[in-house]
Formats: structure tokens, C-alpha cells, sequence
């Protein structure tokens, strides 16, 4: 049996071996009233407890009420100290983000997330709920999920930052492009949450795998007009998609300060190396008649290949130049 709890914060876990005996604690902080006083809601939680950890609960206690939530600290029997794996990241020093900004979907996601949890750990959850945190006022509710065991994926969040809101692409072509590249690294994408203030925001990623994945969006070029970018997005993927780690996202986002953005978004290690080239034009047009013969004048190095190159405008002097993108192999 599954039981769904709404709270507030998180879980923490306490243990401690008290020297009469194989005595741990574990600590349940938040929890909604469900009862008229804390001592009788205490009953349930510790029949539920018992019953999921197949220990024996030998002093449960109130450590804190107020007019919604109460606190549990459970002292349990065992002959060796449980492990739980937790979707609570604050347990790996990860400041603990919301992911939804209602709870209503919060609720819906609930279960989808859970069926993920299981999947990816292999453990059954002991406790599933949505949980509001007082420190995001944008997207207070997050799903915590804590199951009984150790597993090999972890639950991890990770994330990144963009300037420049997505232009032409759909969510869930980002999501599907972030999963396979994270499948091939051996990992799960479990959500994946946008939160933006106008144009800029945060990309957090919640995922399972056995160690940290790292994610970066690159900022490459800068052009006057969309329709610009959106062509130097659909010919970067004919020669960065058939590479060894091909970005996850190709796509372009703006405008900011008049301009927009061509962004490629990489998990781990990136597929090229970029700098400017020397010369330099007054405007986006004559670059991109130029563009072919600069291309040429830097393809013959055979230490490193040259993939291509875009116009772009230097932010320093407001000049054109071609940005070079190489095989850093």
C-alpha cells in the first residue's frame, strides 16, 4: 500500500545506535494534520511504518505541531540500520527545488513520477506526497519520494541557466532530446522544469543515475533577425547530430537586446570547440557573403577538423565575424 502526504519540508534522517540496543531514529518532519491531535495520527504513521520496513516501532513521539503539520520522530528496532534513497536531494547538499507552481499538478504528476522512482531504483516507495517549500514562491511543490534500500541510479537534480527564451521548439522536443542523451550515458530523465523571469531562467533536471551528469547550454551566435538563426539551427544539426555526443538541443532563443541567440545544449562532454574568426564585417549580409571563402581559408588544419561556422555579431564592437565550430578531438 502506497500513502500519499502532503507537507511542507522534506524528510531527514537520523540514526543513532544507543548502547542498550540495536535502537535506530528516523525523523518525519512536515506532515499534514490528519488527525484532531498529533498523539492519534501518531498511530497511523507508525502502523504504516511497520508495516512497509517490516521493523518494529519502539517509541514514536511529536516532536513539533502547528495549526497544518506535525513532526515524528520514530525510534525502530532493527539488527542493522535501514537505508532509504529519497527524491529529497537536500540529503546530498542540494538545496531542495520546487518543481510545479500549484499543487493540483503537483497531484497529477504524482503518480507518473513514483511509477519512475520505482522503475529506476528498483525499490518500492515507503512514502510519496507532494511537499510545499516556503523558500520558492514560484514553484513551491516538489514531489518527494523516499523508498526503503539503497540503489545503484540515485535520484539526482541537476539544471542550467538560458538568457534567451526558446524560439521554434516545443518542450517536449527538448525533453525527448535531453532523455536520449542522458539514456546513453546510462541515466533516466525523470522531469524536467523550466522557471523564467521574461527571457532568462533555469532549466532544472530531475534524473537517475549512478553519478553526477553535468549540463551546459552554449550561447554560439548572435543575429539581427530569427529567420537568420533559424537557418544556422537547421545546418548546425546536418553536422552536429551525426557527432559521437551530439547536443541535446539545437535552438534558437530571443530576442534579447535586439538580437537572437543560436543555443546547443550538451550533457558531459562537448562535441566542438568554437572561437572567432579574424576578419571582420559592418554587416550581418556581407559576412554571410564572405562566410564560405573564411571557411575555407581555416578548413585545411589537420589537428583540429573544422565542422562549420555561423555569422555572428561581437558583442564588443558590434562587428560581424564567423564563428568557428571544431572537432576538439
Amino acid at each position: 500500500m502506497q500513502i500519499k502526504l502532503r507537507v511542507t519540508i522534506g524528510l531527514i534522517f537520523i540514526s543513532t545506535n544507543l548502547a542498550f540496543g540495536n535502537i535506530f531514529s528516523y525523523s518525519l518532519i512536515g506532515l499534514p494534520k490528519e488527525a484532531r491531535s498529533c498523539h492519534i495520527q501518531a498511530k497511523s504513521v507508525a502502523s504504516h511504518f511497520e508495516e512497509q520496513t517490516k521493523t518494529k516501532v519502539a517509541h514514536i513521539e511529536c516532536t513539533k505541531e502547528t495549526l497544518t503539520q506535525v513532526d515524528f520522530l520514530i525510534e525502530y528496532e532493527a539488527s542493522v540500520e535501514l537505508q532509504f534513497t529519497s527524491t529529497d536531494y537536500s540529503f546530498d547538499g542540494v538545496y531542495q527545488r520546487g518543481r510545479y507552481a500549484e499543487k493540483e499538478i503537483c497531484d497529477e504528476n504524482l503518480t507518473k513520477q513514483t511509477h519512475i522512482f520505482e522503475l529506476a531504483t528498483g525499490l518500492k516507495s515507503l512514502f510519496s506526497y507532494c511537499s510545499h517549500s516556503e523558500f520558492n514562491n514560484k514553484k513551491p511543490w516538489a514531489i518527494i519520494i523516499t523508498g526503503l534500500g539503497k540503489s545503484l541510479l540515485l535520484p539526482t537534480l541537476g539544471g542550467y541557466t538560458f538568457y534567451t527564451a526558446p524560439k521554434s521548439i516545443a518542450y517536449i522536443d527538448i525533453f525527448q532530446g535531453l532523455k536520449k542523451a542522458l539514456e546513453k550515458n546510462g541515466a533516466i530523465l525523470s522531469d524536467l522544469i523550466f522557471t523564467s523571469s521574461l527571457v532568462n531562467g533555469d532549466a532544472n533536471i530531475h534524473y537517475y543515475a549512478k553519478k553526477r551528469q553535468t549540463f551546459v547550454l552554449e550561447h554560439i551566435t548572435k543575429t539581427p533577425k530569427l529567420e537568420q538563426c533559424l537557418a544556422q539551427a537547421e545546418e548546425a544539426k546536418s553536422f552536429l547530430n551525426s557527432s559521437l555526443n551530439p547536443p541535446f538541443t539545437i535552438y534558437c532563443g530571443g530576442p534579447i537586446f535586439g538580437e537572437f541567440e543560436l543555443n546547443l545544449g550538451f550533457v558531459n562532454d562537448h562535441a566542438i570547440s568554437w572561437k572567432n574568426s579574424i576578419e571582420e564585417f559592418v554587416t550581418f549580409d556581407e559576412c554571410q557573403s564572405h562566410r564560405d571563402e573564411v571557411l575555407s581559408h581555416y578548413s585545411g588544419s589537420t589537428l583540429n577538423k573544422l565542422l562549420g561556422g555561423f555569422c555572428s555579431r561581437n558583442y564588443e564592437n558590434r562587428k560581424y565575424q564567423v564563428v568557428l565550430l571544431r572537432d576538439p578531438r
